[in-house]
């Protein structure tokens, strides 16, 4: 008879723990696996399909020449059509929205895309870049389970539920599994389920949270955008026919007035996200700091600048804590090796659940359990970890890679029970094959 795998006397609160982390580890097993891989792969996206080929060809065309580019080509293909914006895009492009006279929202606006020289960029050139082809679409399938904008937010409400399941792990994870000498089949992949869950506990919240608020980020801002410019319309004196400055005469002013910042969204006069007579235009530094620029369309004058609210910034400073792309390519291996290893939790819970029955019913004399180390959660587990991955966001880079490698050592001191005990376990399989 197998003997108890948790404590039979477990408080209702445990209980309760328990069937959260059950069913919302089921719901989303398959999403978070998904997410896992291809995650995985993204780690590398641009070592294995470098953004965009034609940028790489034309870096040393200037902002301002391909600005004039893109401007000259709607105003030519698109000759009394109405611009919305420009702005650079997720994939080293630059995208533009151009719709009909007297329109205001951006829904239904024409796409335009253009790479970083300001050449546009045909179907057919798109489709001929396989590589690229390839990451866009496990991006697409990672950012959004390819169903665009909405996909997004449901990516962000999985990634609370993540949160949720995790959190919960962690609480129920001391109370099973503990002081096993036999195991069977059921409670090995359970007692490794539990390791893992523990092992990466603190990677784990850390790249689910900043997951989940990168799917919200570009929504957040944009409401805030949005508010902010709403406070600027109710103000704004609006003068009819005016004639506007090019959008070169504003990337001059900017360039004069807030050298340090680059264009990230330029939102042309008279739309749901301008003020009227105004161009609005999202700024940004290459330490990801972001302003919000008003220029007068009529006289071409930098009006004012607000700078975003420090919760929007911590969402934008998100993404490399998400990718683990900060640390040079020590972390991409580390991030790569523990984007991997998860992989076994949602299938481990997949198998224990499906398999329950047969499995309970299994000998429980397979393995011998106490070559295999229990851990439980602890404040270590979470401190150490998380420390490292935050000292190296946070130091210069020139320390990125000894820190890095200090984190790659740690780890594997810290799994050395774990490794040993599967090394040992696949000799054991490979003798019994053999014999």
């Amino acid at each position: 008879m197998i003997g108890p795998v948790f404590i039979l006397d477990m408080s209702s609160l445990i209980r309760k723990l328990l069937k959260i982390h059950r069913i919302l580890g089921l719901v989303l097993a398959v999403n978070f696996l998904i997410l896992g891989l291809t995650g995985v792969v993204l780690v590398w996206r641009h070592e294995l399909a470098p953004v965009q080929a034609v940028e790489q060809r034309t870096s040393f065309i200037s902002e301002k020449s391909s600005l004039s580019k893109i401007e000259n080509f709607i105003s030519t293909k698109y000759e009394g059509k109405k611009v919305l914006s420009i702005f650079k895009g997720d994939d080293g492009d630059i995208n533009a929205r151009v719709t009909e006279p007297g329109i205001e929202k951006f829904k239904g606006a024409t796409r335009l895309k253009f790479d970083m020289a300001g050449n546009a960029i045909d179907k057919e050139f798109v489709k001929s870049q396989t590589s690229n082809k390839v990451i866009d679409f496990i991006l697409k399938l990672h950012r959004e389970l390819l169903l665009g904008g909405k996909g997004k937010i449901l990516i962000g409400l999985m990634g609370l539920f993540f949160l949720i399941a995790l959190i919960s792990g962690a609480l129920i994870s001391n109370k099973f599994y503990r002081n096993i000498r036999n195991m069977n089949s059921r409670i090995l992949l359970g007692r490794f389920h539990k390791i893992i869950g523990v092992k990466t506990c603190a990677w784990l919240l850390i790249v689910t949270f900043t997951g989940t608020i990168l799917a919200f980020n570009s929504t957040l801002i944009g409401l805030f955008l949005r508010d902010n410019v709403r406070a600027q319309q109710e103000n704004a004196r609006v003068i009819e026919n005016a004639t506007y400055v090019s959008v070169l005469d504003i990337y001059d002013e900017l360039k004069e007035k807030l050298p340090h910042l680059e264009y990230d969204f330029i939102s042309f006069p008279d739309n749901e996200f301008s003020v009227p007579n105004h161009f609005v235009i999202l700024m940004e530094n290459e330490e990801h700091h972001h302003e919000i620029a008003y220029v007068d369309a009529i006289t071409g004058s930098l009006i004012r600048t607000v700078s975003l609210p420090w919760y929007l910034e911590l969402l934008i400073l998100s993404e490399p804590l998400h990718f683990g792309d900060y640390g040079g390519v020590i972390l991409k291996v580390i991030w790569s090796i523990l984007g991997l290893v998860i992989s076994f939790i949602p299938i481990s819970g997949i198998y224990i659940f499906l398999f329950r029955k047969r499995l309970l019913s299994s000998t429980s004399k397979m393995y011998d359990g106490s070559t295999l180390n229990d851990v439980n959660i602890s404040l270590n587990e979470i401190v150490l970890p998380s420390a490292f991955i935050f000292i190296i966001f946070i130091v210069s880079s020139d320390y990125n890679w000894p820190l890095s490698g200090l984190f790659l050592i740690y780890l594997g001191i810290s799994w050395k029970d774990i490794l040993s005990f599967t090394l040992r376990l696949k000799d054991k399989v490979v003798r019994k094959e053999v014999s």
